[in-house]
Order: C-alpha cells, then sequence, then structure tokens
C-alpha cells in the first residue's frame, strides 16, 4: 500500500526511534521528578492509567458538541450497555457536527457519570447533578461560568489575587478584571482569616451579580454556608472554584460547596491528581444547559476526546478507599509541615492550615545588611537545592515580583509515601536553606529585582541531604544517575571512568629530581582532574576568578594561577590553557581539590554562592558550562600526563605526533592532555624518547621547591583549616600566579598589602570658557531657515523653526528631524576594545552583540558622573560612542587618560590601570577620513515610514522594520532611481532622546549631513516631518522623564545615576568598573530622587533650574531641575526632591523665582496694603516615566493599558 512508508517510519513506531531528543528529553523530567521534592500545591503525579488513557487514540478523534442527551442520565452499568448504547445511537444518532464519534460518547458520558458519583452527597444526588467535562483549563470553565450569569460591566466579588485568590477571580491582568466590575474582598487584618461580617458588608453595598469562593493560597477552607446567605441576600450567583481541594472534597478531607453553591467548577489535575482540564457542576439543570453553549459553542471548538477518557480513569480512582486515605494523609502532612515550620521559628501567612498546603511567611525571617528575603530569590536557592516550590504574594504584598510568601503543598511528597517523619525532616531542610540566604537586590528597569546568595558548602549539605530523602521516596522512574548539567553536588561525586595508567618504574627520588633539573622527568597526572569550562562568558568569568590574567591569553597559550576562596584562602593552583576555535578553556586541577574547584566553578558560574564577604553586589560573570573530562563516558575520558626539565621540549618532539592539547608553559614545564585510550600508548613513546620515570613523591618535592602548597595537610576548606591565603602564597615565592592589576578576582581584597602604589595625578577638567563657538556641517542651512540660532554648550545650535509646540507635536504625531551633530562620536575599537569599554563603563559591554546598543556612564574615581552617553556595537571589536556635546572633549580627554594609564582610576587601588589598550579615534576628526561620522536624529511615530521611502529595495524596507528598539543596521538609503554615488552610507540605530518607540540615531559623513538632511525633509513631507530645534528636544525629553547633563544627572546638586532614576544601568552586580565603590558608598547617603511633576494651572510661569519645591506644609523638599511645555501646552518638569515626597498624585508647590528678588517683610506681621510676597505655584507628581496610556495620549490616540507588572503563579 502506498502508505506502508510513512506507517513503518512514523505511526508504529515507538518515540524514542522517531524523535529521540524529545524521548530524551522526556527522559529527563522523568528524573526531574524522581530526585528533587515537589512542593507546588496545585501538581501531582497522575497514575500511570490515567496517562495511558490520555494518550490514546481518542487523541485523533474530533468532536465537536455534546453527547446524545439519553447517556448523560444513565447510570454507569447502563452506560457501559455497549449493545444497548450503540443501538439506540444508530438509531437516534447524537448531538454531535461529526460522526465516528461513537465511543466518545463513552468516555465523556463516563467522566460525567462518575464526576457526579464522587461529588454527591447528603445534600445531593449524583443523579440531580449536571457535569461539563469539556473545559481545557480552570480559567475556561470560569469563562464560561462568567459568560453564562455575568454581563460585561456588572459587578463581580472574588478574593484579591495578592491575598489567596485567582486571575480569574477578578485580577485587574486577567479578562476577569478587564470585562467585568470587579470587587475585591481580603482577609482581615486583625486575624489573618476571611471575615464573613466584612464580606456581608461589600456585598450589600455593592450588590453583585456573582460572588466566588475558592482560593489558590488561602490555606483555610471557605464557610460554603455563610458564603451562600451572602450570595442569597444580595440576589447573586454563588460560584465555588474548587480547583485546588478538589480531591480532598471527594474523600471528604475538605468542606464540599456541592449542593450549596450554584456552581462549582475545579481542575482535574491538582489533588484530584488526574489529567490537565477541568470541570463544571451545578445543581440547576437550566443553568447547566446554558453553561453547555457557553462552553460550546460559546468558547471553544472540538474538545480533547482523550482528556474525557483520562478523566473517567481519574474518577473512578478517587472514589477508591486508597485515594481517600491518600487525600487525608495530605492534609496531615500540611499540617505537619506547618507545625514544622513553625516550631523552628518561621512564620506562616493566614496563621496556619486546614487543607492541603501552607504559606510561609518570609517577614518573618531576620537579616543582615537591610534587605528582606524575598519569595523569588528564595524559590530559586530551594529549586538549587532540590526543593521545588513557588512564590506567592500574601497580605501586604502589593508587587507580585516582590513577593514576600512561599506556597508550600504536600500532595506531591504524599503521594510518594512521605509521612511525618519525611515532613518533618523537609521542614528542617526549608528553615535551613531561608534562614541561610543573604538577600539583597538590584535596581532593574521595572523596579527593585530581589537576589540572594547562600554559602557553598551549607549549600551542597542541603542538596546532599535532600538527594538522600528523595531517593527514599516511592517514584515511579527511578534515579537515573544523571549529573552535570542536570544536578551537580560536592558530597559523594561520580568515579574517574579513566581505570589507571600502567607506570614504568623510575629511578629513585634523588635521580628523578637530577632528570626533572637537568633532562625531563615524566610525570603520571591522570589522577589529576582536568575541566572543560566553556560558553560566551567563559573567559570574563576566569578573569574574575583565578589570580592570573586570563584575558592576555590567545588560542594556545596557557598560565598558572590560583583560585581562592571567599576568606581569600587557596582553593588551588591550575593550569590554564585556552583552547582554539573559542571552545574554551582547559583547567588542570590537583587530585586533592579538583572536586571543590568543580563545585566552586558551578557555583559561581550559576550566581548564588558567597563569594565576596564585603560586597554581595558581585557577581562572577556567567553562566559558564564546566564539564569535567574525567567523569565523563570512557570513550571521552580525557587525562594528563607532565614533562619537566630543561629537555622536556626536546624529548616531546622526539616522541613524534601527540594528540591532545599541550600546556606549554616554557620548554623545561609541558603538561599535555589526552584522550585516555591512547595516554598508555603517549606514555610509553615519551618513555621512549628519553623521558625518566617519576613517582608523586618527586612531584611532591618539585612543588616544595616552587613554594606550592602541599595540599594533604589541609583536611577541608574552612577558615580555620589553615590553607594559605593569597598574600602568604604571594608573599612565600609565588608572585608569578598573581597578576595584581586584573580589575577584580575573588579574594584580590587580600592582596592590597603588596600592590604597588604608583603616584599617578587624579583627572582635572576645565572648560576653555574663551573658545570659540563651533558649528555642526548644518550651520548655514540653519541660518537660512530660522533666526533662532544661540549659543549651547559651545556651538551655535538652531532653538526652533515653527515653534516648540509646533515641532514637539510634530514629534509625537508625525516625525521630527534634529540635527545633533554637536553630539561627540568616538570609535573604540582593537582587540581589547570590549575589556576597556567594561572597565570604563557601568553596564556591561561584552553582554551586548553587534547590532545592539546601550545606555551607560562614565564615572570617575569618586562615582562621580563624568557623562551618561550610548555605545553602539557595530562588530566584534568595534564601538560607536556617542557622548554629550557639552561634555566631549572632556570626555575624549578622560577615555585617552585613562587607556594611555596616565590617570588614577581607583583611590584604594592605585595600581589599577588598562592592561591592554583599545583604540581611540574621534570620528569628527577630519584625519579618519571616510570614516568619520556625525549624528542626526529622526523622532516620531512616522520615522520608519520615511526611512522605508528611502529605501528603494522591499528587502530593505523589511531590514528597516525588524530593526528592535536599540538596534543597529548599516546599509545605504537614497530612494528609487537613485546612483550608488548618491545613495548615503549610514549607521542607524532605533536609539533618540525624545521618549518616542519609534525613533533613530542616523550616523552620516558630515559631507553628506546637509545633502541627507534635506532629502529626508524632502521624502517626509507627504509624513508630517518637521525640522525641530533644541527646545523641542528638551521638551520631548523633559515630558519623557529623560535625564540632561547639568540638570538631572551630575551637575550643581551632584545627582547620581540612581537619583536620576536610571540605576538600572548602574550594574553592581558587575565585579567592577571604574568608580564603582566609591558610588555605593556615595548612595548610601543619598535621600533625594528625580521625580516628574505637571503644573496644575495653565497661565503660571514657568519653573527654573533651581526654583525651590516645598510640600503642602511649606517644607522645603529640592529643586526644580527642568520644566518644559508638554503635548497639551502644559507645564511639565522634572525636580530632585527627597524621596519620601516622591509618591505619584501628590502635590507639591514651586516658588518660580522672579529673575530679580523680591523684597519681602520678615515679619509677616508687619505687611501693610501694597506690599509684596512670593506665593508658590501647585504641581502634582506624575509617575516617574510616562506609561502606554500617556503616550498614547502623545499621538492623540486610545490604547489600553498594560499593567505595570505581570503576576506569577497561577
Amino acid at each position: 500500500m502506498s502508505n506502508e512508508e510513512y506507517w513503518d517510519a512514523f505511526l508504529g513506531v515507538n518515540l524514542d526511534q522517531v524523535d529521540p531528543e524529545t524521548d530524551l528529553i522526556i527522559g529527563f523530567e522523568e528524573e526531574r521528578q524522581a530526585r528533587k521534592l515537589i512542593m507546588i500545591p496545585s501538581e501531582s503525579m497522575a497514575p500511570k492509567g490515567v496517562r495511558q488513557a490520555l494518550g490514546s487514540v481518542f487523541n485523533n478523534i474530533y468532536a465537536e458538541g455534546y453527547p446524545p442527551l439519553r447517556m448523560t442520565r444513565d447510570e454507569e452499568s447502563m452506560l457501559l450497555d455497549i449493545p444497548h448504547q450503540l443501538a439506540y445511537y444508530r438509531r437516534y444518532a447524537d448531538r454531535r457536527f461529526y460522526k465516528g464519534v461513537d465511543y466518545v460518547h463513552f468516555v465523556e458520558t463516563l467522566a460525567q457519570r462518575r464526576c457526579a458519583d464522587c461529588f454527591a452527597n447528603d445534600r445531593v444526588s449524583s443523579s440531580d447533578i449536571y457535569v461539563n467535562v469539556q473545559p481545557l483549563s480552570g480559567a475556561a470553565a470560569n469563562l464560561a461560568v462568567y459568560d453564562t450569569i455575568v454581563d460585561v460591566g456588572e459587578v463581580v466579588m472574588g478574593m484579591d489575587l495578592y491575598q489567596g485568590g485567582h486571575l480569574t477571580h477578578g485580577s485587574e491582568f486577567n479578562f476577569s478584571g478587564k470585562r467585568y466590575h470587579v470587587v475585591s474582598y481580603g482577609v482581615s487584618k486583625r486575624t489573618g482569616k476571611l471575615d464573613y461580617a466584612e464580606i456581608r458588608d461589600l456585598a450589600r453595598e455593592h450588590k453583585p451579580k456573582m460572588i466566588i469562593a475558592g482560593y489558590t493560597s488561602y490555606p483555610w477552607a471557605p464557610d460554603w454556608e455563610t458564603f451562600a446567605e451572602i450570595a442569597r441576600e444580595v440576589g447573586a450567583v454563588l460560584l465555588a472554584d474548587i480547583s485546588h481541594p478538589a480531591g480532598m472534597v471527594v474523600a471528604g478531607a475538605f468542606p464540599s460547596p456541592v449542593g450549596i453553591a450554584d456552581v462549582t467548577t475545579f481542575t482535574t489535575h491538582k489533588t484530584l491528581c488526574g489529567p490537565r482540564g477541568a470541570v463544571i457542576m451545578s445543581t440547576d439543570e437550566e443553568m447547566a444547559n446554558r453553561i453547555d453553549m457557553a462552553v460550546f459553542p460559546g468558547e471553544q471548538g472540538g474538545p480533547h476526546t482523550q482528556k474525557f477518557a483520562a478523566m473517567a480513569v481519574a474518577f473512578k480512582i478517587a472514589q477508591t478507599k486508597p485515594f481517600e486515605r491518600l487525600q487525608w494523609k495530605i492534609k496531615e502532612n500540611a499540617a505537619t509541615l506547618a507545625e514544622g515550620l513553625q516550631k523552628r521559628g518561621l512564620e506562616l501567612a493566614y496563621g496556619g492550615t486546614d487543607s492541603h498546603f501552607c504559606m510561609l511567611d518570609l517577614n518573618g525571617i531576620k537579616t543582615s545588611g537591610g534587605f528582606p528575603l524575598r519569595g523569588e530569590p528564595a524559590v530559586r536557592i530551594l529549586d538549587m537545592a532540590g526543593i521545588v516550590a513557588n512564590k506567592n504574594t500574601i497580605p501586604g504584598d502589593e508587587i507580585t515580583a516582590l513577593a514576600m510568601g512561599i506556597r508550600l503543598g504536600t500532595p506531591w511528597l504524599t503521594q510518594r509515601g512521605f509521612g511525618a517523619a519525611e515532613i518533618d525532616e523537609v521542614a528542617r531542610l526549608i528553615h535551613k536553606t531561608v534562614t541561610n540566604i543573604h538577600p539583597f537586590s538590584y535596581i532593574g528597569l521595572a523596579g527593585e529585582l530581589p537576589r540572594g546568595k547562600i554559602d557553598l558548602d551549607i549549600m551542597e549539605e542541603i542538596k546532599h541531604e535532600v538527594a538522600a530523602l528523595a531517593a527514599e521516596g516511592i517514584a515511579e522512574t527511578r534515579d537515573a544517575g544523571r549529573e552535570y548539567p542536570h544536578y551537580y553536588k560536592l558530597l559523594n561525586t561520580a568515579p574517574c571512568s579513566y581505570p589507571g595508567l600502567k607506570q614504568a618504574k623510575g629511578p629513585g627520588l634523588e635521580a628523578e629530581l637530577e632528570a626533572a633539573h637537568t633532562g625531563a622527568a615524566l610525570f603520571d597526572l591522570s589522577d589529576s582532574g582536568l575541566l572543560q569550562v566553556m560558553g560566551d562568558r567563559a573567559e570574563a568569568s576566569l578573569q574574575q576568578i583565578m589570580t592570573s590574567d586570563v584575558g592576555a591569553l590567545a588560542p594556545g597559550d596557557c598560565q598558572r594561577g590560583f583560585m581562592l576562596n571567599e576568606d581569600a584562602q587557596v582553593i588551588d593552583d591550575l593550569s590554564l590553557l585556552r583552547l582554539p576555535n573559542d571552545s574554551g578553556y582547559l583547567l588542570l586541577t590537583n587530585p586533592a581539590n579538583h572536586e571543590r574547584v568543580k563545585a566552586w566553578l558551578r557555583a559561581l558560574g550559576d550566581g548564588y554562592t558567597l563569594f565576596d564577604p564585603d560586597d554581595l553586589y558581585r557577581k562572577v560573570e556567567g553562566p559558564i558550562i564546566v564539564e569535567d573530562l574525567r567523569q565523563v563516558e570512557e570513550s571521552q575520558c580525557t587525562v594528563a600526563l607532565g614533562l619537566r626539565g630543561p629537555k622536556a621540549a626536546q624529548v616531546l618532539e622526539a616522541a613524534g605526533e601527540v594528540p591532545g592539547y599541550y600546556f606549554r608553559h616554557n620548554n623545561e614545564h609541558i603538561e599535555l592532555a589526552l584522550p585516555a585510550s591512547q595516554v598508555q600508548a603517549v606514555y610509553d613513546q615519551l618513555v621512549a624518547a628519553g623521558a625518566t620515570p617519576a613517582s608523586h613523591e618527586t612531584r611532591r618535592a618539585l612543588r616544595a621547591e616552587a613554594k606550592l602548597p602541599d595540599y594533604s595537610q589541609y583536611a577541608g576548606y574552612e577558615p580555620d583549616s589553615g590553607r594559605p591565603t593569597g598574600l602568604e602564597l604571594h608573599n612565600n615565592g609565588c608572585q608569578g600566579y598573581f597578576a595584581l592589576s586584573v580589575p577584580y578576582f575573588v579574594g584580590r581584597h587580600n592582596l592590597d598589602p603588596v600592590r604597588a602604589k604608583p603616584q599617578l595625578p587624579t583627572f582635572e577638567w576645565e572648560d576653555d570658557e574663551d573658545a570659540p563657538l563651533k558649528r555642526t556641517p548644518l550651520y548655514e542651512w540653519h541660518k537660512a531657515h530660522t533666526r533662532k540660532v544661540i549659543p549651547f554648550a559651545g556651538w551655535e545650535m538652531p532653538v526652533w523653526y515653527t515653534g516648540v509646540i509646533d515641532e514637539h507635536n510634530a514629534v509625537r504625531k508625525a516625525a521630527g528631524l534634529f540635527d545633533v551633530a554637536h553630539m561627540g562620536v568616538f570609535e573604540i575599537s582593537g582587540p581589547n576594545a570590549t575589556e576597556f569599554l567594561d572597565l570604563v563603563l557601568s553596564n556591561y559591554a561584552r553582554w551586548f552583540d553587534p547590532g545592539e546598543s546601550y545606555y551607560s556612564y562614565l564615572m570617575d574615581q569618586d562615582g562621580k558622573v563624568i557623562d551618561d552617553l550610548m555605545v553602539y556595537r557595530r562588530g566584534e571589536d568595534l564601538y560607536l560612542m556617542v557622548v554629550n556635546a557639552a561634555n566631549a572633549d572632556k570626555d575624549w580627554a578622560w577615555l585617552n587618560a585613562v587607556n594611555n594609564g596616565e590617570v588614577l582610576i581607583d583611590r584604594k587601588r592605585p595600581d589599577l590601570h588598562v592592561l591592554r589598550p583599545a583604540v581611540l579615534r574621534d570620528l569628527k576628526d577630519p584625519a579618519c577620513g571616510s570614516d568619520m561620522r556625525v549624528d542626526l536624529a529622526l523622532q516620531g511615530p512616522a520615522s520608519l515610514a520615511i526611512l522605508q521611502s528611502l529605501a528603494g529595495d522591499w528587502r530593505l524596507k523589511d531590514r528597516l522594520a525588524r530593526v528592535p528598539k536599540t538596534g543597529l543596521i548599516e546599509c545605504e538609503l537614497g530612494g528609487p532611481g537613485t546612483s550608488s554615488e548618491e545613495r548615503f552610507e549610514l549607521v542607524i540605530a532605533r536609539t533618540g532622546y525624545t521618549g518616542e518607540d519609534i525613533g533613530y540615531e542616523i550616523f552620516v559623513h558630515p559631507d553628506r549631513a546637509v545633502a541627507f538632511w534635506e532629502t529626508v525633509l524632502d521624502a517626509g513631507e507627504p509624513f508630517g516631518v518637521q525640522p525641530c530645534g533644541l527646545a523641542a528636544r528638551d521638551s520631548t525629553r523633559t515630558e519623557a522623564g529623560l535625564p540632561l547633563y547639568g540638570h538631572e544627572l551630575a551637575g550643581p546638586l551632584d545627582i547620581s545615576p540612581v537619583g536620576a532614576g536610571f540605576g538600572s544601568y548602574v550594574k553592581l552586580h558587575k565585579p567592577y568598573f571604574v568608580g564603582r565603590t566609591a558610588h555605593i558608598e556615595r548612595e548610601k547617603t543619598r535621600k533625594l530622587e528625580v521625580a516628574r511633576f505637571r503644573m496644575n494651572e495653565r497661565g503660571v510661569r514657568m519653573p527654573k533650574t533651581g526654583d525651590p519645591v516645598v510640600n503642602r506644609r511649606g517644607r522645603a523638599i529640592g529643586w526644580v531641575t527642568s520644566a518644559a511645555v508638554d503635548v497639551d501646552g502644559r507645564i511639565l518638569g522634572l525636580a530632585y526632591i527627597e524621596s519620601r515626597y516622591h509618591r505619584e498624585g501628590d502635590e507639591v508647590d514651586i516658588f518660580t523665582l522672579p529673575s530679580r528678588p523680591l523684597t519681602e517683610k520678615d515679619n509677616k506681621a508687619d505687611l501693610e496694603p501694597g506690599d509684596k510676597i512670593q506665593l508658590p505655584d501647585t504641581a502634582t507628581i506624575l509617575l516617574r516615566f510616562p506609561e502606554d496610556d500617556e503616550r498614547s495620549h502623545w499621538r492623540g490616540e486610545k490604547v489600553e493599558s498594560l499593567p505595570r507588572f505581570l503576576p506569577a503563579g497561577e
């Protein structure tokens, strides 16, 4: 038959043959579920029979509609009378839109009937429970209920998401909160539990059409009867959402709402331990019929018929005694867990539990350093330890990302056979983990980014204990023994797969030492470890971990260095080889320290390990991949040999071709990394070539000669282990292992006493006040088109052409073209460009790929801002830097002075300097020839269309459209029909200084700037483009809340990037940049920050820089830094005010001081008619940066706002 090939290849073939990759990933997940302690309350293990039904051939069937109504009313025995049912089906058909559904009816109605049987109780029989099993999820089930009961805009009451409710119970992020008028109830501030009197009062006040009870993170059972009374009193429908406790309800371990609530919904994959799906139940037949119509055809098409089969199996299991005992045990275990946490001093939100989970309240954990431990870093570290949980908001939380709760459930562990003893051990491990985390936070683009670190040894102890506990539990798939990268641990590590080398007998210690000094001694290093470190950030990571200068290595080069711990004590001395073709690095470790080195590298790469006692913010760059080349399959195993002595190179050459990699430290010290399968042959070759076999004793003697540690005398790695510090090693003859001028390595603080102290001058700069004004290439064009050309930042620049409001609105609604050719444009290039930029900039350079750009700061040695700037990465080793016009000469002088090692860049480390200079060019210098560039800016919603009109080729138009925000491309523009000579070579970046989402900075040769300017204006005329001056640039950036150097940044108020609202561009996790430490110290005392405001009344005077701001009680709280006219012609500005008064919606007063000071009487009691006093004007504090609704208003559009923060969890 024609389909035999397809059948043989796919239809009848197992997954491992059809798709081994997916099969492998499934295997990974099976092992994860066996090896980790899963405590997410909404997760459970579906029995094998359920999963078999779910994977059945019912997957192949389409069955829109419903089974015959007659079947839905039959008892199970009648449903399973196959001849009877098929006879009726053939005669009367069904309510479906497809044929071929003969047996779908059986599994759907069987699931319905068994479900009804599960939930029948003293109040209602199973025949009076109407069941719909078609909803694809809990959200779909609830949506169908909404559509049945509530009209858009009507009032719904549900529990607040932040206090325990579900997304679909009225969250602003969900359809329920967007379509309906939601009134949320929460817990009592006094008791931490539901207060039914408060809920009743809310219901009486708001008269909801529907009340929802049932929760995702409130651990106490609702009082269904009281909820029903409240609903009846106000004429509301009561929806009971029992998605979480449904299995417990069936078992009688949790109160049932069936027969009390009007509608009940639940999911089948939580405590019911079934397939992923949902059910809607009602005891009102008319309502049930309307719900059926809401599900299909209202919101879904074809149902997942295989799910019906799996549900039928799950509901059958749910009626058994083992299932009942499981549910009660889940409840008991949750209580045991709660007790175990509380008796160890941890606090629980809501005070406890009577369900299947409890909520850990992290507010009760005392921390040092001033930062609270938040849910996100806590669950990350718990997961790495092997305990899987989820962060969750609890009462008092307002931002999901900053949640202070952890939700801990017991269904999964109970299924695995855990009892009271095991659960109490889990509580101990959770306590041990969370109380040993050191929390801190960064400033991110969306706000606070909570983080945490933990000691390596404590973490490894917890991982070991968790693994042992998990191994005791029942698991469908046992531990397959997979290790890194899936799992890694310091304790009980896997053995080396290499069986060992057959060594030739050496002549004895004295002769072997003689060979090492005068000939060539051969050492068996197969007991040493070999690690391969890989990843895009491997170089930076190792540079920050090793004491040597890893950045100096070219491919094939090697070096020796130490690895220090957080106490600056030695972990190991290593050989490090940079591999060719960007394949990473090889590290040769000492046998005694290999496992510690491996664990340290992996932990630092993950980013959650304490390594700097003075600075929690620092992180070694990562991630990195650390492969142990001795703990792999035997065919891939790699081991080492060593040659020492003046004839080492000669012997190696005489031995002929040797496979593998060479650590050639010099001609007298060579280490070989060899395939294990060939190491014996190579060893024999080297002996035959004249190498003297040498023993481990000789190896130890040579290490002693080199003043290297004898690790056999140290029992561990604790501070009192006796291991030497970096300083002690340096002073004991190992200076060559240290590169003290590397910006940072772990433990470097210990070596401060031996650093060189060169007397370098500090950078000083004074602007030349008498310098003649400069002009851009467009100066003559400006003079011809406007009389408003004024001095600005040392340049003669246009203020406006048609007026600031007109040009401002052109930017917001069409496009504005700005001459920003006064800005400094520098090029940083060469193989050391990235390293140089990472030293001098507060943002990362290496983290951005070619074709990307980023905002950053130059800081001096005291943490003060020299300038803010944009960097555009044009190639792997090619960067464009754009700096402020007023600072261009200063910036150029600073960058060159640092690059040449001429100035002090760190007061505490005066020896710090650029190790490998970059190549710097000022691209406005005529010496750059055809590489010269100046900057023009096209900003506004029509900008893309204007550029595309100049592209000609559709492929280039598409490229322009695909440039992401902060991205860049290099191309030629000129429009259809232009010759290659007429086209403009451009660098086009989607960046700008107006706050516009669509806007471009365009870098063009200065000789062609005027021609390009006029070309854009001509092409943009149909789109409404206008030339714009400095005034519109200032007004648009002020409206957008962007800082101007000298106003909202640095300047007379010495405003820091954090104070300006741009702390996310100061990467404190970066181990070093110039000014970093001083910046952190300065931030500890900062009390003010930049706020955005709008004057309440029109017609008031424009505030000026320096005008005082006072609160409504007359207390001075700061100063105006900028003010301009916004898109509506209202005055909007920025002010530097005390942080505690920076609250959106609050009013402040601004004294707009006259140019000539007003003489006022000191004593207001002396005022007489005709005297004058200064009165303030009132302004309202706005959000620091405009959100989508404000931005849409700029364009005269109405666009639905996006929520500021997205919820986590369910």
